[in-house]
């Protein structure tokens, strides 16, 4: 540590390993970023994995995107009897209902074929109506089939953003879907909810990345830390994993302070402004696409619904999107759309 003023990045003291409570056998999960922390939330996350690893019951991921998923099954899968078998993770969003039905309940599809396995498929709720119910009977089958005394034939695991919460009267089937889910379900908290893993992903991320891009270690401020630590990552790991890479990659070594953050991260909680001033007119467009772009995420991608929440009509999103694509800042409405 060169200065009171400034950490190691990639910090020298190491994090946690993580293991699985109670697993039958060691799980490799220190390159997994969904295990990355000293949250109790986490160590409730290993604990429900290592209680489904003993089944093949299917189970429920609820969370945000970019909470690495499809790592949280892998690890579920790798925890069971069953890691020799193959682990496949489907693409729900890529699909179309006819590919999604052929790959999965035709004949020759992996229900029918595939046995031990596990199937991961990343958004339960953004799959046609046709192909939600059919999981919803083959998933009873399944346990009258297990209360006969007959196995599973594969695991299957599924992702959703959907909030049990609060019912949904326009998915009402997928809401039946994930209340015949909900006793395997496990709720992840948002990065925002548990702050004090932040931290140690930095390290994490960054020490990968930097081997990756072949770049010598860092130093980072407290005050660019503290910043990092009290964002809302909206995108969740995904989200920080990006604005590190960036980091690294303009960063001169050894040293990272707060100019180097995004405007959005670096007033996000701002108090007095900086000596050397601001630049407004970027800060305030830089929370503006925030503001346009969680809009759209919450509303699918619906223009209409998401000029409703902001307050504006559709016509006016619509301008306010072919600026910032103008500006070279484009919000890709194909990434926000299950």
């Amino acid at each position: 540590m060169t200065s009171e003023a400034a950490v190691a990045f990639p910090f020298s003291q190491p994090h946690p390993r993580p293991q699985l409570a109670e697993a039958k056998r060691e799980t490799p999960t220190p390159q997994f970023d969904c295990f990355i922390g000293v949250s109790a939330h986490l160590t409730e996350l290993k604990e429900f994995i290592s209680v489904q690893a003993m089944s093949l019951q299917p189970a429920l991921l609820i969370g945000e995107r970019g909470l690495r998923q499809e790592q949280i099954a892998r690890a579920l899968h790798l925890a069971s009897d069953n890691q020799d078998r193959p682990f496949f993770a489907i693409n729900a969003r890529a699909l179309g209902e006819d590919a999604l039905h052929q790959l999965l309940f035709s004949p020759r599809g992996m229900i029918e074929k595939m046995r031990g396995g596990s199937i991961y498929i990343n958004e339960l709720t953004g799959l046609p109506s046709l192909l939600q119910q059919r999981f919803a009977a083959y998933i009873e089958e399944q346990r009258w089939g297990a209360r006969s005394g007959r196995k599973p034939a594969q695991r299957l695991i599924f992702a959703t953003e959907y909030d049990p919460a609060s019912r949904n009267a326009e998915n009402r089937l997928a809401y039946g879907l994930i209340e015949q889910l909900r006793a395997s379900s496990f709720l992840l908290k948002p990065l925002r909810e548990r702050s004090e893993d932040i931290p140690y992903l930095i390290n994490h991320l960054a020490s990968r990345i930097a081997k990756r891009l072949g770049k010598e270690e860092h130093e980072i401020t407290n005050e660019a830390m503290q910043a990092l630590v009290e964002y809302a990552w909206e995108r969740n790991i995904d989200e920080l994993e990006s604005v590190i890479e960036s980091m690294l990659v303009n960063a001169p070594p050894p040293r990272i302070d707060e100019n180097l953050l995004p405007d959005r991260i670096r007033y996000a909680s701002l108090r007095t402004i900086p000596p050397t001033g601001i630049d407004l007119s970027t800060v305030v467009d830089d929370y503006e696409r925030l503001l346009i772009e969680t809009a759209l995420r919450q509303t699918g991608g619906n223009q209409t619904k998401a000029g409703r929440l902001l307050g504006l009509r559709v016509q006016t999103l619509n301008m306010k999107l072919k600026r910032f694509a103008e500006l070279n800042k484009p919000i890709i409405l194909s990434s926000l759309v299950d």
